[in-house]
């Protein structure tokens, strides 16, 4: 999709079109709602603390997406909001909207699943679709990438860019080359004719660092990389290397493989309106994303066997701790006892903290749940008390009722 969360705000204000539009200021998948949520409850917390809280208006975290007339400017994803705004005063800064992009994303995933079963995401916004076989029932391959642009243009207002190839690698670098709204087809056997001009930054996996490790050796171009040895860059860059003598060469086998239906990990992270230090505040905040993150959780019906603690400081170091659980769990004490011991073995208090987040990772439909053996009824209580939690919440909203850590840090023990 071309600058997917822009083109979804101009899609609902069409007077947006043509102008320097960005999208960001808190740099995670929580909403407007939800982060305010999370800002309301630590400043509660710090007025029964008797501490100040700075809340502003809401200018921090990163780019998340930019339209292609701020991109004029320099504006790139990824950059901090700062910055935008001293190469583009006069752009037009809105706030992300999460879900009514996961709207959006869902209702494109659909019309991608009506062409072929096999769709794998790639991110919310991009995803590869394996028409092998499916001539008979859509017709010519160029046809049905056509009709599927096209259908995605009438149906939800929005621009896509469509690489057609014989692999995954040769079909996302033609996406990225035809983009704005484009269509390119590289045809069987012309993957290395098309490649050699491009520089090498055009190559999935080659960073600022790796061009500039590759520029110190002669090489600007795909082309310049494939006229050297397997066994010079094994030897230079390793598996690295490897890597990239397939690449240069558009040679890639990897499947496209179609998105289970349960999600692969469950993420919650905010940015916090000013940079922090209190161990108070901090710890709070994850209370809140742990509830966030265990709920959904209840919800898919899934447990979890690893959770994943993630702190970036004000100089934009990013750190991550991780811990293992001995059987998967989706409860919410457990959860916050594992992230609250990562939190203060690695928070680290010389520095603010910019950004938390959890991650859940590893996980299943089955608990391996092993009882208590002087309560075997102590599974089944906490099983009901968040039963009871979650019906609560879905009739009278996620903030109606919350864990003590989330709202009044002090009295937790």
């Amino acid at each position: 999709m071309d600058a997917f969360f822009v083109s979804v705000e101009e899609v609902l204000d069409p007077s947006l079109k043509g102008k320097p539009v960005v999208v960001g200021g808190i740099d995670d998948p929580t909403t407007h709602k939800e982060n305010d949520a999370i800002v309301s409850q630590a400043k509660k917390l710090l007025v029964r603390a008797k501490k100040p809280l700075s809340v502003s208006t809401l200018t921090r975290g990163v780019v998340a997406a930019a339209s292609y007339a701020a991109r004029k400017y320099g504006i790139h994803s990824a950059m901090p909001i700062s910055r935008a705004k001293r190469l583009c005063p006069h752009a037009i800064f809105l706030r992300s909207s999460y879900r009514l992009y996961s709207e959006y994303s869902y209702k494109v995933f659909k019309i991608l699943r009506g062409y072929s079963p096999l769709v794998e995401p790639v991110s919310i916004d991009e995803a590869f679709v394996d028409l092998t076989g499916c001539g008979k029932l859509h017709g010519p391959v160029l046809k049905t990438a056509e009709t599927i642009r096209n259908e995605i243009k009438d149906r939800l207002g929005l621009n896509a860019s469509i690489g057609i190839a014989t692999n995954k690698l040769m079909a996302k670098i033609a996406s990225a080359y035809c983009k704005p709204n484009g269509m390119l087809w590289v045809a069987p056997g012309s993957e290395r004719r098309f490649l050699a001009p491009l520089p090498i930054k055009r190559i999935p996996g080659v960073g600022p660092k790796g061009v500039a490790h590759l520029n110190r050796i002669g090489v600007q171009t795909a082309g310049d990389l494939a006229c050297l040895s397997l066994e010079l860059l094994e030897e230079v860059y390793g598996k690295w290397g490897a890597s990239l003598y397939h690449k240069a060469r558009g040679i890639n086998s990897n499947p496209v493989i179609a998105e289970t239906e349960d999600p692969r990990s469950i993420n919650r992270e905010t940015t916090l309106n000013t940079d922090s230090i209190d161990p108070l505040l901090l710890e709070s905040t994850l209370s809140y994303l742990i509830e966030k993150s265990a709920a959904q959780l209840r919800i898919s019906k899934l447990f979890a066997r690893t959770i994943t603690l993630k702190l970036r400081y004000s100089d934009f170091k990013t750190v991550t701790r991780s811990q293992t659980f001995s059987s998967p769990t989706a409860a919410d004490y457990k959860l916050f006892k594992a992230a609250k011991k990562l939190f203060r073995n690695t928070f680290n208090r010389k520095i603010r903290v910019r950004l938390i987040g959890v991650s859940l990772t590893s996980l299943t439909a089955h608990p391996y749940h092993q009882e208590n053996l002087f309560d075997p009824k102590d599974g089944k209580r906490w099983d009901e008390l968040y039963h009871g939690i979650d019906r609560i919440r879905k009739k009278y909203g996620f903030t109606s009722i919350l864990r003590a850590a989330s709202s009044d840090k002090i009295r937790d023990k």
